[in-house]
Formats: C-alpha cells, structure tokens, sequence
C-alpha cells in the first residue's frame, strides 16, 4: 500500500489540474500533421524538440509529401468533422496557401471548424543552378525572362547572345556543343511551383507552365542535385540551401532592383524582414490564396522566396475536450515555432535548416492575431512558455538526452569527420608512358610536397599501350580503373572513336611536354674527332632498314660534305618490346622519307632485319650504343647526350641539319598549334596531330608531345578528380614545365599550347561539386593565414628531397657514367683495339655538365675504391705466399720425420730411430717454429731454451 500512495496521489493531481482527455485514447496527447519534403527532415526535428519541452506525454505525428498534397488532405478533413467526428489531421505545414475552394471547406463547415488559419513560421529561398564546365568560381548571371525561354527552349544554347549578353565573362571551352539540358523536378514540388510563381510575377511576357516546359526536359525529381552534378551544361533548380551545401554552382539572378544580381545565400535579412511585415498578412483567418513574397521590392533580397505557414482551424470549442486539448497543443507549437530556439538569428533551428526568419515586427502582429482567432475548448487547458514545473509548461529547459545530446553528437561526428578528411589521403592513380615517368614521378613529389593535404599519387610506367589501354578499360565494361592514361603518341582514331562514340565516353588529350628523340652513334673520336655527324631522313631510313649496312657508304658521305668514314659494319639497335619511342622514330621515317621507308610505323614493329640487335629499355638502348663502338641506335635525346654519345644532325623540312641542342624543338609545337591539324576542339581526335617534321628554318623535327588521356566526367572519382584537375594544373604551369622538364631533359611546351590546354581543356573536367576545390598559394601567402588551410598547393612548402633532387641526379648520372665508363674500358681491352665513345676522353667531356664538387666526390670516391683494390690485391698475394710456406714447411717435416723417425725426438737414448739434430728444437716441449726463430740468435742449448720466458 506504501507503493500505491503517490500513484492515487497523482492521479488526483492530475484529474484537479487538467483533464485526463489530455492523455488522448491511447494515454499520450497525439497531433497528426502533413507537409512538403523540401523542409520534411527539418521540421520532423523542430517536432522531436517541442515534445521534449513539454509536461505531458504527447506525440506529433507527420506526413512527408508536398505542399499541394498537404492543403488537399487538411482541406478535405476539414469538410467532413462534426462534433461527433473530430479532426484526423490537426495541421498541415506548407508553402503554398490554401485557395479560395480549399478554404471554402472551412468556411462551408464554419459551425464545426471555425476559419482557416494560416500561420506563418518560416521563409524559405529558391535557387538556379547550373552545371556549365569553366564557369564554377564565378557565378552567372540570370534574369527571369532569361530563366523563362530557357524553361521553355526559346534558348537552348549556353552561347545564346541575350545569355552572354548578361555574362560578358563566359568562359567559352571549345566544345562543339553548348546545349542546354533543362532538368526539372515534379510538377507539385516545391521547387518547381515556387520558381513557376516567381516568373509569373517577375516575367509576365514569357508565360511559363510545367506543361509548356521544353518537351526534352529532364525530369528528375527529388534527385535534382545530383543530376545537376553529374550532367555537364544543365540547367535546373532546388531549395538554394540544398544547392550550396552540395557546392553546385548557383546563378546570382536578378532582384527586383534591375541589374542587381544575387544568390540565394547572400540576402539582407534586415532588408527582407522589413519587407515581411507589409507583404504577408498577419490577420491569419484571412484568404492567403495570393499572397506572394517573389521578387520583393527591397535591396539586396533573393527573389525566389516562399513562406511556410502551419495552417489549421481556428475553432477547437465544438468537438469535445480531447479535441479541444490538441487545439492547445496546436497553439503552443505556433509560440513555439517563433520561440528564440527556432528563430535566433545565432544558433536557431531555422538557420541550421537553411531557413530564414519572419523577423520579430511581422511574429509580434501574428501572435497578436493569434490570441483573438483561435477559439478554446472550455475545459482544455492552456500551454504557457514560461518557465516552471507546472505540466503545462512548455519549458526551455526540458529536454531529453536525444535532444540534448544532439548537437554535441552532430559536432563531434562533423569533427571527427573533418578529421578523417584532413587525414585521409587523396589517391591520384596513372598509367601509361616510360619516357615520361620520370617527369611524372618527379612531378608528384613536388606537389605532395607542397600540399597541406596528404595525397598518395601513384603513376604506372607500363607504357604506352597500357596508358590508352587503361583508359579504355574494354574488358571492364569501359569502366576505367585509373585517373588518367599517358603515352608517347595521341589515342589511335579507333580506340577514340570505340570510347567517344560506342561507349558515349568523351575524353581531352593533355599534353604533357615535349621530348626530342633522334638517332645517336658511337664513331671512335679518331674516326670522328669532330664528333659531327649529318644525316638526311632517307640516309637514316635507308641504315634502319638494312639498305645500308656500312660506314663508309656513299650517303653517309654526300650527307657529309664528301667526308668518309672508315669501312666498318654499322650494328644498329633496336627496341625489342611496345616502345613510344619506336612509335615516333618510325612515323618520322614513314613521314620524312615515305618513298624509302617501307618497315611501317608503331611501337611495336616485327620485321627488323635479323643483324639487328634488341634492347629491352630506353636505358638498355642507351648503354648499349654507348658500350659498342661502330653502333647506332634512337632514343629520348636526354639519353643520349647524358652519356655524350654523338648526336646525329639531321636534316629538317627546310633542308637544315639540326640537332636537338641546335635546333629549337619548342618551335615544331608552335608549327604544329597554328596549322589545321590542331583540332579545333579538346574534345575531338588527336590521332593526326604529330610534331613530327614540322616546318621552320631551325626547327628540330623528331619531336614527340605525350599526353594524358582524362575523361571529362570526373564526378564518380570524387576528390580523386578534384585533385587530378590540381595535378594538370600544376603540370601545365611554369615550374613543371621549365624547371623540372629541362632538368630531365625535356622541353616545354609552347605558350600557347598550354595556354590552350588550361582555358579550354581543363574547364571541360567535371568534378564531383561536393569535393573541395584546391587552391595554389604562390607569390605571396594567402590572406587569413589561408594558406595552412586543407587543399592547399603552397609554393612555400616543399620537400629536403626535393630541393635536393639536382644533386642527387648530377651524382647518380656521375656515378653511372663512371660505370659505363669501366663497362667500356672492359670491353675494348677484351679485343677491340679502337676506343669507343665510353673511352676516357669522352668521359671527362660529358662530366662537364656536372658540378665540380660533384665530380671531386666522385674522384675521391674512385681513388678510395682504387686504394681497396690496392690493398686487397696485396692481402691476396701475401696470402698465397703464406699458404706457400706453410706448405713447404709441412713437406720438410715429413720428409724429415720419414727418414730420422719420431723416436729421438721423445724417447731416450738407446733408441733404434735416427732424429736429425736440427729437428730436435722443433719437436721439444718449448714450442713451434715462430717461438723457436725468435730465441735461435741467442743459443740452440737445452739450457738456454728452458730459461726463456714467453714472449
């Protein structure tokens, strides 16, 4: 009975203080509501909020759908209560107010129901938004009527005059189509009517209706912003906190003030909150059916505004108490709507929404209004928002740990997923090109360096073949497992046309540097003192095809001013494996000498004649026209000239002989940019484009630009895209291209190629908008101290590796070449008489090009490994010198122990065995032969020995 007490005590608490239909049916006050979806996730959180606030167990109910949807349900449930059938949907929240046949329900049940009510809890703003690549950092500018004939395909096309006419600053990329794809959502959304409203008002010349939209409109529906984000040059529109905070890009659209452009997120609340107060009526009980807040007519106030109201009844008196109690429980959800929790301008729950206040001059007429249009069961009992412990009270300071705990949890889990972002690494994977991988790799470490982010870049030199074959990726249904694909040539028309037009895949040709390539001999300086070699393209055509097995041949010395070589048999290389390098020495041929050359062109070509001999590598190429005298080869120029092999001149398109030190190789791309085989579009073939025998007086003509293959839609590689686009940014700009590519021994490409290359061809990259843009810090730091910030690329970070990385390559090329060096002494003394280009002469010329200190280095190192050798050699000698003496002193012992005996030497006299005297000290108790050497200066006497000490 004890326990029982305090429960009878409360119930009669509860029957004195209120009444027990508070409870409802099920013993917990339930409201049923409906609403639109573009706000359903906040609201059902304002609701979560408010229970917890309040004294008594009560439970809301909510239906996500639309606003359309929402006045039809409260409308008809309006009409059929009685006061034997209460409400089943208490309230509605919607954007769009009732129409005069929806509150006629009301009104046609007035003796029931009351008036309708429309009260007003929030403003929400609408945005454009569009997807055009090179347009995203600054926003578009749109009027309505702009807004409308493109709704309406009156303009279909992004390079429309009236368009570019309000955005002199379109960035135009070269594609061949600019076509506008209008993505819609559904008819009743909110979206959609509050755009349509807006034209209305703010175009009324262009009528514009869902069914008069363009009828290759795509709908989407409540996918809109991805949509957006995935489809390149669309045009569509959505809820503009949504928008932003999928950092899709927004059109800043013109005001009520004309030639005012702005964006959702930029609106004057002070300016749009005065502007409230007379444009939304505050009698609630009123018709709303044409209130509207588009296009205001205050400063600096996005145009594309709804307000949300709660609309319900405004007579809660005639269908019982427990009907009458929800009434209440309706009321303090309208205070509590406009409480400081949900309307502070610093932290409130609208502002987390992506919502806007009423402002406190229109909230303070409303709640005015309210008192007197609300009419109250008799016995129900009022909710109060001051604070206290009464039941009634809808206190500030009730909470749950659900709610109370939610904002710490939302923080934490947003901090912890900062964290993981700034730590998690982005992942950058390439594939292709040999020759470039150097520049790539090196290229990779320095932006690592510098970026404030981690990033792990990977880059597979697996070759050309395998740089378009990735990108390809046929066998995996065109889905490419890699960022971008390299090599030494453009894509080849079929595999372009098999991912463009079979797979609807469209990709840009990067390019990357450029790499002269030409043929290098190895002619003995006694043959060749001038180390000048001359050939014409059909001389070399004719020596790579077997037709000229001899140095001495009569071409070889009309391309030399008459000058012979001496007879001796040519050994030509030859890459055995898929080479970039074969692929543009042999088109060189097939272009520069097409009567002549008849092997074909290609990486990978099967009818070398049998004399010649392979190579598996650029290096091995190298190394072996280096180590073999009377042997010629092609390779990068870089490789060549690093071991200071003869550079063959070869003659240009204009009859000149050149070499890639004396001719200009940047001058071939120029040629090559301002002629017609340069397409007119990033995103057509490139399988024609070649720099190869390019006009020019001084123009080198075997030279080959690499590119990188990207596909332009980037938006399924997430924050792999973003920093790929950072990566070709970097690659394309000043330090990468005359800094890093010369010290490897390429060349830059042209200004205007890579003028070209980042104005059209980077902005057709579509990355995914919710990964963060990088920025680059050089020249001076970025304001705020920016620069320390994520996604940073800072030209004031680096790396010791780095800033080193001339050093290390100056030693490791000294060091190589000492060991080609040795490699080539070691093979003319094994029988060729003649010094080849690794003799001692021509090492020390191609050391001219390291620093000195790096060369002291290396001849102390070479004079420390010489003392070694020294030392060991005499070890060696001395070693078998002892082995030698050992040996014969053993042989002596025998001999004399055979033909003495061993008796003398242990047994006493009597003995039958004959111990020759001399052996008698060698065999005593005093020790072995060092010891007995030592003391033989002094005596050989048995005294003498037993009195000596140990030494």
């Amino acid at each position: 009975m004890m326990t029982a007490i305090p429960w009878l005590a409360l119930i009669a608490l509860l029957c004195a203080g209120r009444s027990a239909a508070q409870y409802g049916t099920s013993g917990v006050l339930t409201l049923s509501g409906e609403g639109p979806a573009e706000t359903g996730t906040s609201v059902l959180r304002f609701f979560k909020v408010f229970e917890n606030r309040l004294g008594v167990p009560a439970r809301i109910t909510y239906r996500v759908t639309t606003s359309i949807a929402a006045d039809a349900s409260i409308a008809t449930d309006a009409a059929a209560q009685t006061p034997s059938i209460p409400s089943k949907l208490q309230f509605t929240i919607t954007e769009q107010p009732l129409s005069s046949s929806q509150r006629a329900s009301f009104i046609g049940n007035a003796a029931v129901v009351g008036a309708s009510v429309h009260f007003p809890v929030y403003v929400n703003s609408y945005g454009l938004f569009y997807n055009v690549p090179g347009n995203r950092v600054t926003p578009l500018n749109i009027t309505a009527c702009l807004a409308a004939r493109i709704l309406t395909g009156d303009i279909s096309d992004w390079t429309h005059p009236d368009f570019l006419d309000k955005n002199p600053g379109f960035v135009k990329t070269g594609t061949d189509s600019y076509k506008i794809t209008v993505l819609v959502d559904a008819a009743n959304s909110g979206s959609t009517l509050a755009v349509l409203g807006w034209l209305a008002k703010a175009c009324p010349t262009v009528p514009v209706t869902y069914t008069s939209l363009r009828a290759d409109a795509v709908a989407v529906g409540s996918n809109m912003i991805s949509a957006l984000q995935s489809t390149g040059y669309s045009f569509g529109f959505a809820m503009g906190s949504v928008g932003r905070a999928a950092s899709v890009s927004e059109f800043a659209v013109e005001t009520s003030t004309t030639g005012q452009y702005l964006q959702t997120g930029s609106t004057n609340t002070t300016n749009l909150q005065a502007a409230l107060a007379t444009a939304v009526p505050s009698t609630l009980s009123g018709d709303y059916s044409t209130t509207t807040i588009v296009s205001l007519a205050a400063d600096r106030v996005a145009p594309i505004l709804t307000v949300g109201y709660l609309v319900t009844k405004s007579d809660w008196s005639t269908e019982g108490a427990e009907e009458g109690q929800r009434g209440e429980l309706v009321r303090a959800l309208c205070a509590f709507f406009q409480s400081s929790t949900i309307t502070s301008s610093s932290g409130g729950m609208l502002g987390d929404a992506g919502l806007l206040s009423l402002g406190s001059t229109l909230m303070s007429s409303v709640n005015t209004t309210a008192s007197s249009v609300f009419v109250s069961h008799p016995s129900a009992v009022k909710f109060t928002t001051t604070d206290g412990v009464a039941a009634n009270v809808v206190s500030s300071t009730r909470s749950s740990y659900e709610v109370s705990t939610y904002q710490d949890l939302a923080a934490q889990m947003a901090a912890m997923k900062k964290q993981l972002d700034v730590g998690a690494a982005r992942v950058m994977r390439g594939v292709g090109s040999s020759a470039v991988s150097l520049f790539m790799w090196r290229v990779f470490g320095e932006v690592k360096a510098r970026s404030t982010t981690p990033l792990h870049m990977v880059y597979r030199a697996a070759g050309s073949g395998a740089g378009q074959g990735e990108v390809l990726a046929k066998a995996n249904k065109y889905q490419a497992l890699v960022d971008f694909g390299a090599s030494d040539t453009p894509m080849p028309d079929a595999t372009f046309t098999e991912l463009t037009n079979t797979a609807k895949i469209p990709i840009v040709h990067i390019p990357i540097l450029l790499a002269p390539m030409n043929f290098f001999v190895n002619i003995p300086e006694a043959a060749l003192p001038s180390r000048q070699l001359k050939m014409s393209p059909c001389t070399a055509a004719k020596i790579m095809q077997a037709d000229i097995t001899t140095w001495a041949h009569a071409d070889i010395a009309a391309d030399n001013a008459g000058a012979t070589l001496p007879d001796q048999p040519i050994t030509v290389f030859y890459r055995q494996l898929s080479s970039g390098t074969t692929a543009v020495i042999t088109e060189y041929l097939n272009r520069a000498c097409a009567g002549t050359w008849r092997l074909g062109s290609g990486g990978l070509l099967s009818n070398w004649p049998p004399t010649f001999k392979p190579t598996a590598n650029a290096a091995n190429m190298s190394t072996s026209v280096f180590n073999t005298p009377w042997s010629i080869g092609y390779m990068d120029a870089s490789n060549g000239l690093d071991l200071n092999l003869i550079e063959v001149a070869v003659r240009n398109k204009d009859g000149n002989y050149v070499t890639s030190q004396t001719g200009d190789v940047p001058a071939a791309a120029s040629a090559l940019f301002k002629s017609d085989a340069w397409p007119k579009s990033p995103l057509l073939s490139f399988a024609s484009v070649s720099c190869l025998n390019q006009p020019g007086a001084n123009t080198f003509p075997i030279v080959a630009m690499p590119f990188m293959f990207v596909r332009t839609d980037l938006t399924s590689r997430g924050d792999s895209g973003a920093l790929l686009v950072a990566y070709l940014t970097f690659m394309l700009d000043t330090f990468a291209q005359n800094t890093i590519a010369k010290a490897l021994g390429f060349e830059p490409l042209p200004t205007e190629v890579r003028q070209y290359t980042t104005e059209r061809a980077l902005p057709l990259l579509q990355v995914d908008t919710r990964s963060k843009a990088w920025v680059f810090e050089s020249g001076s730091t970025l304001s705020a101290g920016r620069g320390s910030t994520d996604n940073v690329i800072s030209g004031f970070g680096g790396s010791y590796e780095n800033l080193n990385a001339q050093g290390f390559a100056d030693f490791y090329k000294a060091y190589n070449l000492a060991q080609n060096r040795a490699q080539a002494s070691k093979a003319a003394s094994g029988g060729n008489s003649s010094s080849g280009s690794g003799g001692g002469g021509n090492y020390t010329a191609v050391l001219s090009g390291i620093p000195p200190d790096l060369i002291d280095q290396l001849d102390s190192l070479q004079n420390q490994v010489d003392i070694l050798k020294a030392v060991a050699i005499t070890a060696v000698v001395f070693g078998i010198l002892g082995l030698s003496l050992a040996i014969f002193t053993s042989c002596r012992m025998f001999v004399h122990m055979s033909l003495w005996g061993a008796a003398g030497a242990v047994g006493g006299p009597g003995s039958n065995s004959l111990v020759h005297p001399a052996s008698i000290s060698i065999m005593g108790s005093n020790g072995g032969v060092r010891r007995q050497k030592s003391i033989s200066n002094f005596s050989v006497g048995e005294g003498s020995m037993n009195s000596e000490k140990s030494v």
